[in-house]
């Protein structure tokens, strides 16, 4: 099947885009497209106009700057998985990136994308989330960030304003005493998560949790963070016991729906063993315990 016609543009810079958006009546935008291009295809999308922004160069950048990693809209997955820094600094992103699809979606799909998709099921909004991540939109008023515990609102949906695009999602760069890690259980190579954990821990000079962040995947309507989980990791100094109560904490927090992949208990319990391993692999990570056997 082919798509139904639609209207094409290609700006080649920010400020057209915006002015693209603003005087288009409910334009689509395209870059990865590696969800967009198949749902039209199948005629599950049909928009009238479409923004294709792959021609904007300001937008393709991934770089350390500011005190924040940012990636711009039009870095791809495979940037994330091949960046020297990403690997050294970022465990999360590095653990998620290669979990992403197939080669062939992570070498056009963008990070950017798949967190203003808003799927529920996507893996970068809980990496997001873990860190306390931002994104930058841009418009006609300008420019706003969006922290993103206030982005995801429906799956699918966002608190972002029909005018809008996001140029930038971007997080702070890592403290000294700082890991990450993201843990996905999928049923085969390529597939979306049937549950998965994103998790980063700061420690004191004394050893203690400063600060601790966990995103889950596909156990909400949007992915979500743990709130009670990481207020109890506060304050306190790692151990299997912690880890382990952190992760009851966060299955009881998540709410999965029963599916042909398993029922929602089942998902619970794996949000707790995935919670427990991500906490396990940041902490390491961070140089504060040593490497331990996981649930």
């Amino acid at each position: 099947m082919k798509a139904a016609p639609f209207e094409h543009h290609e700006p080649t810079s920010l400020s057209k885009a915006v002015s693209l958006l603003e005087s288009l009546d409910n334009p689509t935008i395209l870059a990865g497209g590696q969800s967009l291009v198949p749902m039209l295809r199948f005629r599950l999308a049909r928009p009238d106009t479409v923004v294709d922004i792959n021609g904007i160069d300001e937008l393709d950048y991934l770089d350390e700057s500011d005190g924040y990693l940012k990636i711009g809209a039009l870095a791809r997955h495979a940037d994330i998985e091949e960046s020297d820094v990403v690997t050294e600094d970022y465990g999360s992103f590095a653990d998620a990136a290669p979990l992403v699809a197939d080669p062939q979606i992570r070498n056009r799909g963008t990070i950017v994308g798949s967190i203003a998709q808003a799927d529920p099921k996507g893996d970068w909004g809980s990496v997001l989330i873990a860190h306390d991540g931002e994104v930058v939109a841009e418009g006609p008023e300008g420019e706003r960030v969006i922290p993103v515990d206030e982005l995801f609102l429906l799956p699918y949906d966002t608190s972002l304003d029909e005018n809008e695009l996001i140029t930038e999602a971007r997080l702070p760069t890592p403290a000294e005493r700082e890991g990450s890690a993201y843990h996905k259980l999928k049923r085969k190579t390529g597939d979306y998560a049937m549950a998965g954990v994103a998790a980063r821990l700061r420690f004191d000079d004394d050893g203690t949790i400063a600060d601790a962040g966990i995103g889950m995947t596909a156990v909400d309507i949007t992915n979500a963070r743990a709130a009670d989980a990481e207020a109890h990791l506060e304050g306190e100094r790692p151990s299997a016991e912690l880890f382990q109560k952190a992760g009851e904490l966060a299955a009881e927090q998540s709410n999965p729906e029963s599916d042909e992949h398993g029922d929602a208990s089942y998902k619970e319990r794996m949000v707790n063993v995935l919670t427990q391993r991500a906490l396990g692999d940041a902490a390491e990570r961070a140089g504060v315990v040593k490497r331990r056997a996981t649930p």
